[in-house]
């Protein structure tokens, strides 16, 4: 379950009782088994589920987005089915998968959400992997995407004034943090107006963070060999993508210009994630020391990507609860 922020981060390792309690049924499971598993095998079972029931609330529409190369991508488009509706918010997510797996529908739900709830036209963007399609390659099609979106949000039924957020899970989540840095830099418009980014993952070595942060990024060594989500899950989407430890767009904690000036973020951190201390540094550093508006979300003692691999505990219908407030929150800050 979500606990109250604690600056022991070290004590949000300790496993959540519902999830310690599933472990002994999931013992066997590994989602990396060296020498076994294959990058075709992982993207498989990432994909291979039947689709989910449509809501009835929602419009659902693939479209293309043409990319900086001259081809294009798949994207989801997510809008009310009410006809007559006034036009509302937009919100453009990102998945994860290091980079190298995942597909677009693993954001349905906080896609059909944000139109159910709020009644705004939401899109799931796609994105070329490694090693296909080299690093930089997911970040510049995911930003090409962004920015098509903002320049063509009317043939969408949108309206960015009303609200303008970016969301992503996981790598997803990192890019779109990265794209806030670069939206700001370059004077973009129409302007974001808020940030989701769930367990953001970091590809620095704590090593290279500034000293009066290095001894606090603790959770990378102590959560390396958490369950399901671990250092050989890690080593093995690394091992498909090259990525300069010193690079900030992967690492926008480390973003030559500074934080001042990004749009209200809400994050959700996961305790025994390899990556808790990285957001909780991102979080702390854009809120203190850049005056961002922050909304956080801890659920201690549980996994990256905990609620992907247990649907059905109760720790993630809390999630999904949590994240609806959080994006709430966030069309608050768009006002």
């Amino acid at each position: 379950m979500a606990v109250p922020y604690t600056k022991d981060w070290a004590s949000l390792s300790k496993f959540n009782p519902e999830f310690e309690a599933l472990l002994p049924a999931i013992s066997g499971f590994q989602l990396v088994t060296p020498g076994v598993t294959t990058l075709k095998s992982l993207r498989a079972f990432g994909t291979n589920r039947p689709p989910s029931p449509l809501w009835p609330e929602v419009l659902e529409k693939d479209i293309q987005i043409p990319m900086r190369d001259g081809s294009s991508n798949r994207a989801k488009v997510y809008s009310p089915s009410r006809l007559g509706m006034e036009v509302k918010s937009l919100a453009v997510f990102a998945f994860g998968g290091g980079y190298v797996s995942g597909q677009l529908e693993t954001e349905e739900t906080n896609c059909r959400t944000w139109v159910k709830r709020f009644g705004g036209v939401a899109v799931s963007i796609g994105y070329r992997l490694a090693p296909e399609h080299p690093w930089p390659g997911s970040h510049e099609d995911i930003y090409d995407a962004v920015k098509w979106i903002a320049k063509n949000y009317k043939q969408l039924d949108a309206d960015p004034s009303k609200g303008f957020i970016l969301g992503g899970t996981s790598s997803g989540a990192t890019t779109m943090m990265s794209i806030t840095h670069l939206w700001r830099d370059e004077a973009l418009t129409p302007p974001l107006t808020g940030l989701f980014v769930s367990t953001p993952r970091s590809y620095y070595s704590p090593s290279m963070l500034p000293e009066k942060y290095r001894h606090r990024d603790i959770s990378y060594e102590q959560n390396k060999d958490a369950p399901v989500f671990n250092q050989t899950v890690s080593k093995f989407l690394s091992s498909f993508i090259k990525i300069d430890p010193l690079d900030p767009l992967p690492s926008p904690l480390l973003w030559p210009t500074g934080h001042k000036g990004l749009p209200a973020m809400y994050m959700v951190v996961a305790g025994a994630d390899r990556w808790r201390d990285s957001g909780l540094l991102y979080e702390e550093v854009v809120r203190e020391e850049a005056g961002v508006k922050t909304r956080l979300d801890i659920f201690g003692g549980l996994v990256h990507g905990f609620w992907g691999f247990f649907p059905t505990a109760e720790f993630s219908k809390e999630y999904r609860k949590k994240v609806e407030d959080g994006l709430e929150w966030l069309v608050g800050q768009s006002r």
